[in-house]
């Protein structure tokens, strides 16, 4: 996976918690193409129609070429029904857990000034107050130090 960027506007997703997906970048028309025929390949079965709505989907969901090729991948591994169902694809997402300041102090009470070593402060822009992310994450995702 790339580096990501310091910026995640169209990632950041509010559900409660702080989360971002570790995929960026654009989705191109080629992608598409290769990954519907990789799906039509593999579930012969499938209605024209659900690559209309598949793409429209896609597009609307802000996926990336990587996201869209791992999704695919991910749903030709594990689909273990008949056919596979558009959610299948669109739900896949590989997502890093953000800590609010209070969460880390929560963890340190928990588990003791360990969690320090364990957690960092990150500089993601989009955020309005410090968040911190898993060292392991820091380091996979080249996330920015703050």
């Amino acid at each position: 996976m790339r580096n990501l960027p310091e910026s995640f506007p169209e990632n950041l997703q509010q559900t409660g918690r702080n989360e971002i997906s570790v995929y960026t970048g654009e989705l191109t028309t080629p992608c598409i193409i290769k990954q519907v025929k990789k799906i039509k390949n593999a579930f012969p079965a499938l209605p024209s129609g659900f690559y209309d709505i598949l793409t429209d989907r896609i597009k609307d969901l802000n996926f990336s070429d990587e996201r869209f090729m791992d999704s695919v991948n991910n749903l030709i591994d594990t689909c273990i029904y008949p056919q596979p169902t558009i959610a299948n694809i669109i739900s896949w997402d590989k997502r890093i857990k953000l800590y609010n300041y209070q969460e880390i102090v929560a963890l340190v009470d928990r588990h003791g000034e360990v969690v320090w070593t364990s957690y960092k402060a990150v500089k993601i822009n989009g955020f309005k107050s410090r968040v911190y992310a898993s060292v392991t994450d820091i380091e996979r995702y080249k996330l920015p130090l703050a």
